[in-house]
């Protein structure tokens, strides 16, 4: 805590020093924010004279806005007193080597004391407690596995998963396993960045894509534009339990790289049942716990995960209400040169070494699931 020069109230602040341009840290914090407040409940419209709304009810006002430099909000967190406000502010400065962000919260004193309540109970009792909550190993943890892989968001996701490089060996593979034609009707689940709904649309097919990150949505909106308007590909934020489709719609499902995070793998799997019409087949791309801990799946995202062997997926499909089910490890190496990965990430993808891909076709409705052949 400081005090802002005017010695009329006093700030709390958080600095950081990046190797980033002052414009791009900029943006990046001022996206982050906006996501962090829509996870919270708040809608922020942003730019000149944008507000922050909580439901139905204003709570701040921008006041300052210079693209790419600082933002400042009028926040007003007392609905019952109107003449109460503080401020946060956004800023960023060039430096000699990168630049500086600055988080401000300014003037929130006169708000607690208007009240009657202490600044340094608010403060030990209610801020630090907050933050240093989200220092915690299993929250810090969470948030990156979120933010990296279980629920992509960020900066560094959407770019990774506009064109997530080293999972076209998976991509491709599927492809060419599932051999789609202008006759299917495609669903995704977990479709990320929709970079394999854009490939598997140059069959001709429609598609539908399902995912529970909206961010992932938005770049998969970007990178397949032209499908979405012209009415072949449609984008549904959902989980993997609770489809927003039709029954019997699909002739093909795909999931590739998500199955491990799944909180209710067999819910999901009777969703994707249900999705099909009877014979439509089901195309499941997973890794085993040989892959814990590697590049692939470092830490502490390897810890989030579910580890399934082929043999056990297998068993979930058949209780599931699927057939004629197969499972292979497949020697990724010939789809890793075709994806053009350097040689020295291709001894991850050689002889079938912790990944597996699971076959298999819908069985008719009659057959009830858990009594279906295998």
């Amino acid at each position: 805590m400081s005090d802002d020069g005017s010695g009329a109230s006093a700030t709390l602040s958080i600095t950081a020093d990046l190797a980033g341009t002052a414009s791009a840290e900029f943006e990046a914090a001022l996206a982050a924010l906006l996501d962090g407040l829509g996870r919270n409940g708040l809608r922020f419209l942003s730019g000149p004279g944008g507000t922050v709304s909580d439901r139905d009810r204003t709570v701040g006002t921008v006041v300052s806005w210079e693209a790419g430099r600082e933002v400042r909000i009028e926040w007003r967190p007392a609905p019952w007193n109107g003449s109460l406000a503080c401020e946060l502010r956004l800023r960023s400065e060039e430096r000699s080597a990168g630049c500086r962000l600055r988080w401000e919260l300014v003037g929130w004193e006169r708000v607690l004391a208007a009240s009657g309540n202490d600044v340094a109970e608010w403060v030990g009792g209610a801020l630090l407690p907050a933050c240093i909550g989200r220092l915690t190993p299993g929250s810090l943890s969470d948030w990156i596995t979120d933010t990296l892989a279980r629920r992509p968001s960020g900066r560094r996701s959407r770019e990774t998963y506009r064109d997530p490089r080293f999972h076209w060996p998976n991509f491709f593979l599927l492809l060419d396993r599932i051999g789609l034609s202008a006759d299917d009707r495609l669903l995704e689940v977990g479709c990320g960045g929709g970079a394999f709904l854009g490939r598997a649309l140059e069959s001709g097919c429609r598609a539908v894509g399902i995912d529970h990150s909206p961010e992932m949505l938005a770049v998969a909106a970007e990178v397949n534009r032209a499908a979405l308007g012209d009415g072949r590909l449609s984008l549904h934020l959902a989980e993997a339990d609770r489809l927003p489709v039709a029954s019997g719609e699909f002739t093909c499902v795909v999931c590739t790289g998500a199955f491990g995070f799944f909180p209710d793998p067999s819910g999901a799997l009777r969703e994707m049942r249900r999705a099909l019409r009877a014979g439509g087949r089901l195309a499941l791309f997973s890794a085993t716990a040989e892959l814990r801990g590697t590049p692939a799946a470092p830490e502490p995202i390897a810890s989030a995960l579910r580890w399934y062997d082929a043999d056990e997926v297998v068993g979930l499909c058949r209780d599931a209400g699927f057939v004629d089910i197969t499972a292979e490890a497949p020697d990724l190496e010939p789809y890793a040169r075709r994806a053009g990965l350097p040689d020295d990430a291709l001894p991850l993808f050689r002889g079938g070494r912790g990944a597996y891909l699971v076959l298999a076709r819908a069985a008719p409705p009659a057959l009830a699931p858990g009594n279906v052949p295998s």
